[in-house]
């Protein structure tokens, strides 16, 4: 009791000294606060509350102490009230006690301002703060001072700094302090992930050099987000010198970027192409869709080998077998449709897969969850570490640098000596919007490399680690995350894939026709359309609109008035046009709407690139009247519909072919008939029968006429 009386006047006498005292360069023993009140240099990234004072870390040096050091801290003290602030101080405090469990320091870095700081060491009284303005207060301590004995457990402690105005506690800020007088335990390897995706590509449907629409994917939206001060700029500037943090690569991106004939995007590629070098980088499906979206109508991901913009390809030495979710915590369903794809890496974020309450320490970063496709390795990125890390590397994070760096630093400190004898594993994955300072990304990273118990290590070694075998909580059966693509949109997309794909079937290379509708289909399912729904609507409606146009290459060339069909039996010419750059074989159906028409048998033959065939269809006719008649293309010998169908009508007539006889008949009858009476009175004319008649003392009328030359009375 004693001895703690005399510690406690110690500590008090300390504190007084500490504000009358000014710093001593080297003094043993030795601590001072030093206050500056304006507005002079930039302040960190933080959000504040409006009309509330905050405090915010500058800066911790250095971030781990030990006996016989000095330790400068600097907070800033912002006033967002609408009062001068008129009797400010500033309380630095430091607590002996152990924080060695990671709920511990989550309830120290979570406490509100109105509980208690932790044990003064340093008061500095502080010129008054107007609305608005901030103050910047600089404590310098000697480690000596800590009343720790040499052999203290090692690890972090509380630290706060607490800001009153008279009486009035306004702000309490709470971080810690990293003492590292003991031996550390062994290191534990940590693992960084960032995503290179882009923004939500467009569809731009334009005549080709044939005057034809065609689609294809812009890159003006690459290029306005690859300049220097855009995400993807800063992002390529914070780990383009950290070959520790692996990528995971939209693969289109980078090739619509190598397309672009902008200096800043060539420029963006190149330092790409350069950090690319010892680097392990993942290649997402090319356009990063979303696979929650072909997960909700149970569809494929689309395969690595979608084209990509420019006829580029992906580069063979990336990896093709993880899948990062759209969402922080996908649900089983996504799971199994990446295994499906030969993708059984899946990235887990938030609170997925983490250990029950029964497991006393932070595992590997590595689960296996089972789907009914086959079992998938879960890549677990921790919280905590995630949530700090992103605070303090982003240009907009929810706090300050230092604070960030010392809250990840007292975080692996405790992991590490959960089991000081385990080499474990652990992984920060940055989200898909993750926008780095590239100088508070170094400075994040700088102070985890100086460490003695983190070892910065690429993804690749998370992945040689073994899975532990603990319990975890289950992934949600479905993915919740909003904005994913509604189902019947991806229901849209997924009829006209199939359609593309039946109607590749005719052509002689069919993987050339499913490649070339491929991409168009894929760019709308991007997780980047997430937060543009009305947009996302517009590209389904173009990428479908490409695939009729595709489909509608093989066509039947639309006939005028129709067909006349006058006989029983006969052949419709049905015409047929190929404007492929290749040669297709289809078989041509008639589907009539009335039974006065049948369709005897479906002709097949080939279709030369550019050129019209006519098809003769056989067909026998019963009775007359008009008939619709629908005209299919049909894949051999499948007989699959593998084109939009058309119609024309028939007029049939059948009839007309038996009266058409008849009369013919009939006006041939008559001329026989004709004929026949003709011949009969030419028989019985004068002439013809005085020819015929025998002589026979009978004399015929010509006879009885007096011979010419003779008198009338002669003979007598």
């Amino acid at each position: 009791m004693t001895r703690n009386l005399v510690g406690g006047l110690l500590t008090a006498a300390l504190a007084l000294a500490l504000v009358v005292v000014p710093s001593s360069p080297g003094g043993a023993r030795e601590a001072a606060a030093s206050t500056v009140v304006g507005t002079g240099g930039a302040a960190p990234a933080v959000v504040d509350e409006p009309g509330t004072v905050s405090t915010t870390l500058v800066s911790m040096t250095p971030t781990t102490v030990g006996p016989g050091g000095t330790v400068t801290v600097v907070a800033r003290i912002h006033n967002g009230t609408d009062e001068t602030l008129t009797d400010p101080r500033a309380t630095l405090g430091v607590n002996w006690r152990l924080l060695g469990t990671r709920s511990a320091l989550a309830a120290w870095a979570d406490e509100p301002t109105s509980k208690r700081s932790a044990e003064a060491m340093a008061t500095e009284n502080l010129e008054p703060i107007a609305p608005g303005q901030d103050a910047t207060v600089t404590f310098d301590l000697d480690t000596d001072d800590f009343n720790l004995e040499p052999g203290s457990t090692w690890g972090p402690r509380p630290l706060s700094v607490t800001v009153t105005d008279g009486s009035a506690r306004l702000d309490v800020l709470r971080t810690f302090l990293l003492w590292e007088d003991s031996a550390a335990p062994s290191p534990v390897g940590l693992s960084i992930l960032a995503p290179v995706t882009g923004p939500a590509l467009d569809l731009v449907t334009a005549p080709d050099t044939e005057g034809q629409e065609q689609t294809s994917v812009s890159v003006a939206a690459v290029d306005d987000a690859l300049g220097a001060d855009q995400r993807l700029g800063h992002l390529l500037s914070a780990t383009a010198g950290r070959p520790e943090v692996a990528w995971a690569v939209d693969p289109a991106l980078v090739a619509a970027a190598r397309t672009s004939a902008e200096s800043s995007t060539a420029a963006w590629v190149s330092a790409f192409d350069e950090a690319s070098t010892d680097r392990s980088i993942f290649a997402l499906r090319p356009y990063d869709p979303d696979p929650a979206a072909y997960a909700q109508v149970g569809a494929a991901l689309p395969a690595p080998t979608v084209p990509l913009p420019g006829g580029a390809t992906t580069d063979p030495a990336w990896r093709t077998d993880l899948t990062l979710p759209g969402d922080e915590v996908p649900g089983r369903a996504t799971v199994r449709t990446s295994v499906q794809a030969g993708s059984p890496l899946v990235v887990v974020r938030g609170d997925g897969l983490t250990p029950v309450d029964s497991v006393s320490y932070t595992p590997t970063g590595l689960a296996t969850v089972e789907t009914d496709a086959g079992p998938a390795t879960a890549l677990v990125s921790d919280s905590a570490l995630t949530e700090a890390f992103s605070a303090g590397a982003q240009t907009s994070g929810a706090g300050s640098t230092a604070d960030a760096t010392q809250r990840l630093l007292a975080e692996t400190a405790v992991i590490a000596s959960e089991r000081p004898a385990d080499r474990r594993n652990l992984l920060i994955a940055l989200s898909r919007g993750f926008d780095p300072d590239p100088a508070a990304f170094d400075a994040v990273l700088d102070a985890l490399e100086a460490t003695s118990w983190v070892t910065l290590a690429p993804v690749d070694d998370l992945l040689t680690a073994q899975v532990p075998d603990v319990e975890r909580n289950a992934l949600p059966e479905t993915d919740g995350g909003e904005g994913v693509l509604p189902a019947s949109e991806m229901s849209a997309l997924q009829r006209a894939r199939s359609e593309v794909s039946t109607f590749s079937t005719i052509a002689t290379d069919p993987t050339a026709i499913t490649q070339e509708a491929e991409p168009a289909l894929v760019v709308p399912t991007a997780v980047a359309y997430r937060t543009e729904p009305t947009e996302r609507t517009t590209a389904v409606q173009a990428a479908i609109a490409d695939a009729d146009r595709l489909r509608s290459s093989v066509a039947v060339v639309r006939r005028g008035s129709g067909v006349l069909l006058i006989n029983t039996s006969g052949n419709i010419p049905v015409r047929v046009r190929n404007t492929l750059d290749q040669e297709v074989t289809v078989q041509v159906a008639l589907r009539p709407d009335n039974a006065r028409l049948k369709v005897v048998s479906f002709p097949v033959g080939p279709i030369p690139p550019g050129t019209e065939v006519d098809f003769k269809v056989p067909v026998r006719a019963y009775g007359s009247g008009n008939v619709r008649v629908e005209v299919e293309i049909l894949a051999v010998p499948s007989g699959t519909v593998v084109a939009p169908s058309s119609d024309f009508s028939v007029r049939v007539r059948a009839d007309w072919e038996t009266v058409g006889t008849a009369v013919f008949a009939g006006l041939v009858a008559l001329l026989m008939i004709g004929g026949l009476w003709r011949t009969i009175r030419r028989g019985r004319s004068p002439r013809r029968v005085a020819e015929m008649t025998p002589a026979s003392g009978v004399p015929t009328t010509q006879a009885s006429a007096p011979p010419s030359g003779t008198s009338a009375g002669g003979d007598e």
